[in-house]
């Protein structure tokens, strides 16, 4: 009897179950992300040894929580949910397509050949989904940024909608976008490094360990992509959060003076040397670890459940 082909799902499935995945990730990451949005503002142009608010990432939590609250912890939950769902659901909806049209799932390929093909499919998405959630992102990492002590660039808003609004009032459409070319290097590498060493844990675990499909795979394939994307994405992450939260226009009162990701890399290189682009890295991956396996621990139930209903 002939083997019936497997039912791939729709692109709006996969948006739906890679959307779900990464908002639901988010509610339990977000309290590190302000960490790590603190972590990396803290010394912006100054050399390594002027002083520190945070002394490492245990501090920048603890003070948050101590001089702001739980509130202060989830600052930006909102927007971060938005951004998972408009960056993430379009990223992991379309890379099934993606890698498969570079022909990552073709039999007979080496773990190499398909590590590198998956690499440049999830570069490719990456380029998509960062432009896509720009605007949300931008919000978010004024809004965790808000009421730090830490940074003189400020913004005074309630909220996503908001934040949203200001910007647009201010600046215009464009200004939603502000700071996106730095976004789409970060996702490109993130993407790239999450989605390609997420399935080449998988095999090796399942190759080397036996382990069949399931929670445990799931689990020690999304640990190890963690640390691999972490360490991968710190410096464009900086770099990225450096620029969405610069003040600009007339009234502001504070400006770094960014002219755009080389421009920012290369400041950073001058005044706060090669370390400066692992700011927040251990809050990165407290962050970025968790949310990784929640994401795909979420995403292989969300494509069980979407299969068992037929989709």
């Amino acid at each position: 009897m002939a083997k019936q082909p497997v039912k791939e799902r729709g692109l709006f499935v996969n948006f739906l179950c890679g959307g779900a995945s990464t908002a639901a990730a988010c509610v339990f990451s977000n309290p590190m992300e302000v960490v790590k949005t603190r972590m990396q503002m803290q010394g912006e142009l100054q050399a390594r040894s002027a002083a520190r608010v945070y002394n490492n990432a245990f501090h920048c939590f603890y003070k948050v929580v101590k001089d702001e609250g739980v509130r202060g912890i989830q600052r930006g939950l909102s927007a971060g949910i938005v951004y998972q769902i408009a960056m993430n659901g379009t990223r992991l909806g379309l890379f099934p397509y993606v890698s498969k049209m570079y022909g990552a799932k073709d039999e007979g390929r080496s773990e190499q050949d398909v590590f590198f093909r998956n690499l440049a499919a999830g570069a490719s998405v990456g380029a998509v989904s960062a432009v896509n959630g720009s605007p949300f992102f931008l919000v978010k990492a004024r809004l965790q940024n808000m009421g730090s002590p830490n940074t003189k660039a400020q913004y005074n808003y309630t909220g996503m909608l908001d934040g949203l609004k200001q910007v647009h009032a201010s600046e215009g459409t464009a200004g939603l976008f502000r700071g996106f070319e730095g976004a789409v290097l970060r996702v490109m590498v993130g993407s790239g490094a999450q989605l390609s060493s997420y399935e080449s844990c998988k095999r090796l675990v399942k190759k080397y360990f036996g382990f069949e499909d399931g929670a445990p795979l799931h689990l020690a394939s999304a640990l190890g992509a963690g640390l691999v994307v972490t360490t991968a994405m710190n410096p464009f992450d900086v770099v990225s959060t450096r620029l969405y939260t610069q003040q600009v226009g007339e009234n502001a009162h504070y400006r770094t003076g960014w002219r755009g990701p080389l421009d920012c890399i290369s400041k950073i290189a001058k005044t706060e040397g090669a370390l400066g682009f692992y700011k927040g890295w251990s809050a990165h991956y407290m962050r970025l670890g968790p949310h990784t396996v929640f994401t795909f621990m979420f995403l292989e139930q969300a494509k069980k459940f979407a299969t068992e209903l037929g989709y």
